[in-house]
């Protein structure tokens, strides 16, 4: 029953899905076309990933597109081309990202400059454009990542533009409610995709496995169905928010923990005394 009023609401919704031709995007677009929505999705540079996606779905219901979000006009012209061809949209998933790991030191300017453009700056020139089109009520879901709350080494670029990321959607909540627009960001945990297995080495995937209460890493099932929610009527009312999908997992976050605990109870007993 719950799936019938699931698949009712989401039926003939129209949404856009940037890099949704592999890992996370690929299955939010997957999910999407189930739920009878109509999907525009785009990639940038892999038209092979593109081609076996349209194969695999097969549906009236996708239209695939060439654009680089980090170059505004390649994104002005996709809107105009989904405005003319669809008149509005009901949902934007902010997804479309990339990777480039280094130590501070070493990292070039280019390469760091190209994971902001990307992660961080191609979020903000599709959200600045989807304003015009959306529909009152529409809702965004930006994929970031649980780097952009607790960082690690030589992953600088990344971790920054994640953090930009949470901080860009709870400003969109804020300035998109006038059309009840509603804003939310996601942060999955390490989830095992052809972007996210750069730069690891088996030992530490080994490792992260272990720091992991559920014991198994996150999927792009997991974030899609996530995401989905986020975007249907049955989450009307939460909009600004920051969701973790970590299989239970603190991180790092022992340390943060030990810390807040430390001086709480230095401030309690300072209070107290």
């Amino acid at each position: 029953m719950y799936l019938k009023k699931w698949v009712k609401i989401m039926n003939n919704k129209i949404a856009l899905v940037t890099g949704g031709t592999s890992g996370i995007g690929r299955e939010i677009v997957i999910e999407l076309i189930a739920k009878g929505c109509k999907v525009i999705t785009c990639y940038s540079t892999n038209e092979e990933n593109a081609r076996n996606l349209e194969k695999e779905i097969n549906s009236d219901n996708l239209l695939i597109l060439k654009c680089d979000v980090s170059d505004e006009k390649q994104v002005a012209d996709m809107f105009k081309e989904i405005k003319d061809k669809f008149g509005y949209l009901d949902y934007l998933v902010n997804n479309a990202g990339t990777f480039i790991d280094n130590f501070i030191k070493d990292f070039s300017i280019d390469d760091f400059k190209k994971v902001l453009d990307i992660n961080l700056l191609g979020k903000v020139i599709c959200t600045k454009y989807v304003y015009p089109i959306m529909n009152d009520g529409g809702s965004i879901v930006n994929i970031s990542s649980h780097l952009g709350v607790v960082p690690c080494t030589e992953s600088s670029a990344y971790c920054v533009a994640a953090a930009g990321i949470i901080n860009f959607t709870k400003a969109t909540a804020l300035e998109y409610a006038d059309k009840k627009i509603r804003a939310n960001s996601i942060c999955p945990a390490f989830t095992p995709t052809p972007l996210s297995l750069k730069g690891w080495k088996q030992e530490e995937i080994d490792q992260k496995l272990k720091e992991t209460p559920l014991g198994r890493f996150a999927t792009p099932e997991d974030t899609a169905k996530l995401c989905l929610f986020l975007l249907s009527d049955d989450a009307s009312f939460i909009t600004g928010e920051n969701i973790w999908i970590n299989g239970g997992r603190l991180w790092q976050d022992e340390d943060i923990y030990r810390w807040t605990y430390k001086y709480f109870f230095l401030y309690l007993k300072l209070f107290l005394s």
